[in-house]
């Protein structure tokens, strides 16, 4: 980015209009950089190939070998390879790898899951989303905080008391809680179906937890903690860490609060039942309930008083990873919000689209889920059989790889996109898949182990070494744009092409014992350090052995 800034200003200063680094675009290898003075012709009022002309007999740089014009009017920027590659090697060499870095305090709030049930296939893609954004967001320079925010409070909590204290189960709570609470709650909804009347009870149950209500609050916090436990070790498991586990019975008094004060300071009315409607001005945007007839919160209600709480905390942005499926809920929470004087400038719904599984669809209720530590379980075995059938090898790091697949397919596909999951693609050694980055790293590193030195860059480059070179300077790039757009595919797919580019490199030159072999060295001790820091802005662990 520091090289693309640099000609941005050379370009600037020749045309005299402002001119940003992400204005230079890198062609496929036509050239090195280029930059289409089409952007700048009408304001100029000048043909562009005549800009472009201007611009190459004015501009130079050390860093710039040769200037052609091309096409309609791009300016072709050849480098000095020379130069280009200390610059390179510099910005990678940094603790920061290049990446500007940004200041400002962030909140991601991901994962999420209910008490008194596992995380199901529902909860993978927001895990794996939300903990990629915490890692490239820490790495762009902010300050990130990392909160899971429970959902431990609603009417499914009533159902599972209800079913605790009047359904009979062959689980034991003591040796197997998250199965006996699923046991319940299913069954709850069996003897719904000819009782509909202990839907209303279990609704009892679950207010008198608001309530304070003794017994409804003590086995609330039993199941709470026994689920806590539960998700712990599949959160170690996944390498994925939180800075503080809140939940929404933290702020459901507090949130109360807030609308009543809006009430009794005459900003809003309540209906003639108790409860409180918002309206909006907007008729596209239809209204909402955010306190019932009874005094309850709901999903809303807790989230306007947690971004008024957390803008007091001094957060300047707010992101929530939730699925797209609740478009709808952020765009009322972030007008009320403005409506009623809450801050929500820095707030974003970092949506994402639906996973969706050969195994098919599932079922709470009707006891039809799919764990998401199954998924794992399932690819860790594949990814044995597998390297077993095409590679003929045992693995040494089946869970790291299994585990490593399901997150880059889940990252590698734009988060905005529903995704369709494939077993065989995601658990494959070759092409666009985790598995293949993590063994185009291990191989880069199997060649270090081999070498005597850490090797140096000269001043003449063959194609390949080229290359892999220019892909390698991309990095910073992706990783502030990843961190922009809040796009974790932007970096899993930048890595997918780095490595055919040094798969490539590794065909086509002879590393030890050639002639360039310290300059090779370079290059491939470049490329290990890339794909390492890439691999964990992924949450996916980098091997030395596989």
């Amino acid at each position: 980015m520091a090289i693309k800034a640099e000609l941005a200003r050379l370009v600037e200063q020749g045309i005299n209009l402002e001119v940003e680094e992400n204005d230079i675009e890198r062609p496929d290898r036509h050239a090195d950089f280029a930059y289409p003075c089409m952007a700048a012709s009408s304001e100029l009022g000048r043909n562009p190939r005549e800009i472009a002309e201007e611009l190459a007999d004015n501009i130079e740089s050390e860093l710039i070998d040769s200037m052609e014009v091309a096409g309609p009017g791009y300016l072709n920027f050849h480098m000095n390879r020379e130069k280009y590659a200390e610059r390179i090697d510099t910005e990678l060499g940094s603790d920061s790898f290049g990446v500007n870095q940004k200041e400002g305090s962030v909140l991601v709030e991901f994962s999420s899951p209910n008490i008194a049930k596992p995380m199901n296939v529902g909860h993978l893609r927001n895990n794996v989303l939300g903990d990629s954004l915490r890692r490239i967001l820490s790495f762009a320079g902010f300050d990130v905080t990392a909160e899971n925010y429970i959902g431990d409070l609603g009417t499914q909590f009533g159902k599972v008391i209800w079913g605790h204290k009047n359904i009979e189960s062959d689980k034991n709570f003591e040796e197997a809680p998250i199965e006996y609470m699923l046991d319940i709650y299913v069954k709850f909804h069996e003897m719904a179906e000819e009782s509909p009347e202990i839907e209303e009870e279990a609704r009892e149950w679950a207010k008198k937890i608001e309530e304070g209500d003794e017994e409804a609050v003590r086995l609330w916090e039993k199941f709470r903690e026994a689920t806590l436990e539960y998700h712990k070790d599949e959160y170690n498991r996944l390498n994925i860490k939180f800075d503080r586990i809140t939940g929404e019975s933290k702020v459901y008094e507090k949130s109360r609060e807030l609308v009543e004060s809006w009430v009794e300071e005459g900003k809003i009315k309540p209906d003639e039942d108790g409860s409180v409607f918002y309206e909006f001005e907007d008729e596209e945007l239809p209204g909402a309930v955010i306190l019932k007839e009874d005094g309850s919160t709901l999903y809303l209600t807790r989230d306007l008083y947690n971004l008024k709480k957390r803008n007091n905390e001094g957060y300047d942005y707010n992101l929530y990873v939730v699925a797209s499926e609740q478009e709808l809920h952020f765009k009322q929470l972030f007008k009320i919000a403005e409506e009623m004087g809450i801050d929500s400038s820095g707030a974003e719904h970092i949506s994402y689209g639906m996973l969706n599984l050969p195994e098919g669809s599932m079922s709470t209720r009707r006891g039809l889920i799919i764990e998401q530590s199954e998924i794992f379980k399932k690819a860790i075995k594949m990814a044995e059989e597998k390297a077993q059938n095409e590679m003929d090898r045992q693995l040494e790091n089946a869970e790291a790889i299994g585990i490593g697949a399901v997150k880059y397919r889940n990252l590698a596909i734009s988060r905005k996109k529903d995704m369709e999951f494939n077993w065989d693609t995601a658990i494959s050694f070759k092409g666009d898949s985790g598995p293949y980055l993590q063994y185009s790293n291990v191989r880069a590193k199997s060649i270090l182990r081999k070498a005597s030195n850490n090797g140096e860059l000269g001043s003449e480059f063959e194609d390949e070494e080229y290359e892999l070179l220019k892909k390698l300077a991309e990095f910073p790039e992706k990783v502030e744009s990843a961190a922009d757009q809040r796009e974790p595919a932007k970096i899993a797919n930048y890595l997918s092409t780095l490595c055919e580019d040094f798969n490539t490199f590794y065909h086509e030159c002879e590393v030890l014992g050639s002639e360039k072999e310290s300059q090779r060295l370079k290059l491939v001790r470049m490329f290990v350090e890339v794909t390492d820091q890439g691999l964990e802005l992924l949450g996916i662990e980098p091997l030395d052995k596989m």
